[in-house]
């Protein structure tokens, strides 16, 4: 069934100490069920011991984190994004990140659509709006590396997760074997106007312009409230250069500071990036992700990251009847492409009972990696 209707995804990164009360919060408002992904938060830490004698420079640290998917009718946003904030006190440093987006549910199982029905209590959050998302894929044990970037201009913490990547690696003959299938996905959401610099700055380091290196783009957000708790640890020594600038950006709402003043991002700025795509998700039940990506690949699309998800049906509902292990598949792909997908992904059973399908679709203003020479 062709549903191709907007509605609200939103997006809660926070702490796993945090996760149970805004769980029960969520199953006490009424909410009928969510998706979480585990992984890690990004910070900076002090060196400690002999390190800290030889050097004054903070490393990256992390600490285990929840992502939560929620998708909800735009009646319930703000009182989710409001609950999800109060119960889980996010407006205090350090304890995580939650954002809106607005999304196409392209095609569902009928047990697999948004969150209508909700009994919500609470007060007026002050949520940032002009934000944007970064979203990069790149081979296991790189993601530091592109998390230390983001924690150096203080835009946000980061969120790494895990998955297995297809595509290009499958295309590439004997080549492949020098390209793990294993992934980190970093996510992170800043200020519009920082955003441009810092994918700069995460291609350079990343040098995801190269074959292999992997994928990076961006992804609009309506409004959030974004963490910026960059560091732990009593700091023992003046603060750097990059600290500084980046307690301006704190002041003055962003980066856009930076051009007028004549401060250099360091990024490269002449990348030739691609433009205009949809990220195209489909969630599934465990198992069935990777025969239906390659339905999608010979449908068109390039190919796809799949990561694993737990399903929480948080009452006595038929969405209980989904498996509670579930995968996620994004694909980037033109907007052409998305019914031949669909079409093919539907003939392949994505939507039947043993699959339990759902197809979302967000847009892509802004893409890169390697593009052939």
């Amino acid at each position: 069934m062709a549903l191709h209707k907007k509605v609200v995804k939103i997006t809660a990164m926070i702490n796993k100490m945090v996760s149970p009360v805004i769980l029960d919060a969520l199953k006490a408002g009424g909410l009928q069920d969510i998706n979480m992904t585990t992984g890690s938060m990004m910070i900076l830490e002090e060196q400690r011991g002999i390190l800290a004698a030889l050097s004054s420079e903070e490393v990256v640290g992390s600490f285990p984190a929840d992502v939560l998917s929620i998708l909800v009718s735009s009646e319930l946003e703000e009182s989710v994004l409001n609950l999800i904030v109060e119960t889980g006190r996010l407006n205090e440093p350090g304890r995580g990140s939650v954002f809106s987006e607005d999304v196409e549910l392209l095609q569902a199982h009928e047990l697999c659509e948004e969150n209508r029905v909700g009994n919500f209590e609470s007060g007026e959050i002050i949520a940032q709006t002009s934000l944007m998302g970064i979203c990069s894929i790149v081979q296991r044990g790189q993601g530091d590396a592109l998390a230390r970037v983001v924690l150096d201009t203080g835009m946000c913490v980061p969120a790494i997760t895990f998955g297995q990547g297809t595509g290009l690696r499958d295309k590439l003959g004997l080549l492949r074997i020098t390209i793990p299938a294993d992934k980190e996905i970093i996510n992170v959401v800043g200020n519009t106007y920082d955003v441009e610099s810092v994918m700069d700055m995460m291609i350079d380091v990343g040098n995801l312009d190269q074959v292999g290196k992997g994928f990076i783009y961006t992804y609009p957000v309506k409004r959030g409230v974004i963490d910026k708790k960059i560091n732990y640890g009593m700091a023992r020594h003046a603060a750097s250069i990059e600290q500084l600038i980046s307690a301006v950006d704190g002041l003055m709402d962003g980066m856009a500071w930076r051009h007028l003043a004549g401060v250099g991002s360091g990024g490269n700025t002449s990348q030739a990036n691609l433009t205009n795509l949809l990220d195209v998700t489909l969630v599934c039940d465990e198992g069935r992700g990777e025969g239906l990506v390659r339905v999608a690949m010979d449908a068109g699309a390039a190919g796809a990251t799949v990561s694993k998800q737990k399903h929480f049906s948080l009452h006595d509902t038929p969405a209980e009847h989904i498996s509670p292990a579930r995968e996620t598949c994004s694909m980037i792909v033109g907007e052409g492409q998305i019914e031949s997908i669909l079409k093919a992904i539907e003939g392949a059973g994505a939507f039947d009972d043993h699959t339990h399908g759902q197809v979302l679709a967000r847009p892509v203003p802004q893409a890169c990696t390697y593009l052939g020479k």
